[in-house]
Formats: structure tokens, sequence, C-alpha cells
């Protein structure tokens, strides 16, 4: 694998991880662009609706300009960057076993479940806690909230147990691999 490869595949996924991302960033925005808009009808403000479509539109267009860099203009950012340059070596050898890179993919999988999913869980938590003050749901199966509480949770073991038990679930996939491999063989 050249250096030249390996920064475009690299950024490429960097383009796909976007284009995910967008998928959840998208409804948020819209919701968020029409409880502004409705606000500011509400209050007559015009302004303040004008600097938030304004700030929108320039976020969506930095959005969408980063997006069309990593898909479809790679070269050229690889060139621009100079990141294809400074190697000593024209290629890059990787000797790393498949069990390895399982683990990595595994750990790296567990922390994003963490990332994405603790500050989530810790949000429903105290809008669990604030509802819980009101005394309007008197049990935690009533509260709206709590089927998210149990959701974030579990999300968030699930991560810890990628984590933490990474070389359990890499020799379980191997295992699958082998079974699979000698019953092809015979």
């Amino acid at each position: 694998m050249t250096p030249r490869s390996f920064w475009t595949i690299l950024i490429k996924l960097l383009g796909i991880y976007i284009i995910l991302q967008s998928l959840i960033a998208i409804p948020h925005f819209l919701g968020n662009l029409y409880i502004f808009t409705t606000q500011a009808n509400m209050l007559g403000s015009e302004n303040i609706l004008f600097i938030e479509v304004a700030y929108s539109i320039t976020v969506a267009i930095v959005y969408l300009t980063i997006l069309g860099l990593c898909i479809f203009k790679t070269d050229w950012l690889i060139d621009k960057l100079q990141l294809d340059k400074g190697y000593t070596d024209e290629r890059f050898e990787f000797n790393i076993h498949r069990s390895t890179i399982l683990k990595i993919v595994v750990m790296v999988i567990g922390g994003l479940l963490i990332a994405d999913s603790f500050p989530l869980f810790c949000q429903q938590l105290l809008a669990y806690f604030q509802q819980s003050n009101t005394l309007v749901y008197k049990k935690f199966t009533d509260s709206p909230v709590s089927k998210y509480i149990v959701f974030y949770l579990l999300k968030t073991f699930i991560g810890f147990f990628m984590l933490t038990c990474s070389r359990m679930i890499v020799n379980y996939i191997e295992l699958k691999r082998k079974k699979a491999d000698l019953e092809t063989a015979v």
C-alpha cells in the first residue's frame, strides 16, 4: 500500500462517517430551524430569524464543502495538504495478525458506543429526576423517559463490554470462522 492510497482510503472513510453522522444531524438541524422560526415569528423579530437562517446556511455550506472534498476531491485534498510527501518508504507493509485487527475494531466500536450513549443516558437520567420532582410520574415505568434510560444504559454496557472483553469477542468470531473453514474443507 502506498502512502497516497492509505490517505485516500482514510479520507474517504472520513467522508462516509460524515454522511452517516449527517443522517442524525439533519433532522435535529431542521427541527431546531423550525423552532427558531416559530419563536421569531411569535416575537415578531425578523433580525433573530435572519441571523439564525444565515448561521444555518453557513454551517450547511461548510458541512457540504468538507463532505465534497472528502468524497469527490480526495486527490486534490491530498495534493494540497501534501499528505503523501516525506515518507522514506514507497510502500507500507503491514504485518498484523487478523485477530489483532479484529480486536482493535471491536475496541473502537465499543468506545464509539460509549461515547455516543453515555451522554444521552446522563441527559435522560437528569430529565427523569427533574420530572420526578414534579410528582407527575409516581413510578419509573410510568415516565416517558424510562425507556430511553434503559436503552442508553444497555448501549453503554454493551460498549463497555466490547472494550473490556474484546479478546473474548475476537476469540468467538475466530472460532466461528474456523468452524466455517473446516466445514467448507470437508
